[in-house]
């Protein structure tokens, strides 16, 4: 384990180190609390030893820099103090981002203990951490394809029609659905289904802009967030997605499976929520898959009410 032992007093690092030292540890000493958050920046130890005499640096703390670093806030961090170290100042180590206190007299023992308590506590912590991430990523992502799912991409338009609604700006949407998707599935069976699925994801993503997102809604639908697109720019938009999956051969086995998509587009008109919006894309959905299906289709165009910016 990678540790720094900051202290001013020779003999203190040396009592911090040594049984570090048997215990297998890498420890790089700092007799100064610049020195220390260097070391810590430049290495990013699991844990650092930091000698009460090398908390407080001017105005600011050596765990106030830390904990405010984007790379060493993960290090643990172990104030060593004396005996005599008033409860008003453990608490103020503790508020400040502290891991635990070494209080004195030093032995070899506490040293390990404390260490090894840390690192089992930072390593709890970060196990928390990840577990949260997949959590929130459970959340808001369909496994199969990556995107947005249909809860967390309907709530990403609310929040575009309210900043369309805040700066005056305009916004568009485009519904997409995989041409007899269902025909797919009975013929060639579920994981053939599947790759259709992933393979029109990655066409359409390739066609959109980077502030534009997309989700599936469920099934062989995706709905494409177009922000600051026009009408003109949507239905430029939406022909591009179509023609970009069309172009798509999926093989799985020794099958080549051409796939279309109907798509059907909305401009929102000012006032509408997304609800309104999407059902009128959805709408211009079913005219394109009346038509013939692979090809597009665009709302009926309402009269914009976009309010002036403030």
């Amino acid at each position: 384990m990678e540790i720094v032992v900051a202290h001013s007093d020779p003999g203190a690092r040396r009592e911090l180190r040594d049984p570090l030292d048997r215990a297998g540890h890498h420890v790089r000493e700092a007799a100064r609390a610049d020195e220390a958050l260097a070391a810590c920046r430049a290495f990013l130890p699991e844990i650092a030893l930091v000698g009460a005499c090398c908390i407080i640096d001017g105005d600011r703390s050596l765990l106030d820099e830390l904990k405010a670093d984007p790379d060493a806030y993960r290090t643990a961090v172990i104030v060593v103090a004396p005996e005599r170290l008033g409860v008003a100042e453990a608490e103020d180590a503790l508020r400040r981002g502290a891991h635990d206190l070494l209080l004195g007299p030093i032995t070899p023992a506490k040293v390990v203990a404390r260490v090894s308590s840390a690192s089992r506590t930072r390593t709890l912590q970060e196990e928390f951490v990840g577990q949260s991430r997949r959590l929130e990523t459970m959340l808001h992502e369909d496994p199969l394809t990556g995107l947005f799912n249909r809860r967390y991409v309907l709530t990403r338009l609310a929040g575009l029609i309210s900043g369309a609604r805040r700066h005056g700006r305009p916004l568009s949407v485009a519904m997409i659905d995989i041409d007899h998707f269902k025909r797919v599935n009975d013929e060639h069976g579920h994981d053939t289904g599947d790759a259709a699925l992933v393979a029109t994801t990655i066409a359409l993503r390739d066609r959109l802009r980077a502030e534009d997102e997309l989700g599936r809604l469920g099934g062989e639908e995706f709905l494409a967030l177009l922000p600051d697109a026009s009408a003109r720019a949507a239905a430029v938009v939406a022909e591009s997605l179509r023609a970009s999956v069309e172009g798509v051969r999926t093989r799985v086995g020794g099958l080549e499976l051409a796939v279309t998509v109907s798509v059907g587009w909305a401009t929102w008109d000012g006032q509408e929520d997304a609800d309104t919006l999407v059902k009128r894309a959805d709408d211009a959905l079913y005219g394109a898959k009346n038509a013939g299906r692979n090809t597009v289709r665009g709302a009926e165009q309402r009269s914009a009410s976009l309010p002036r910016r403030t």
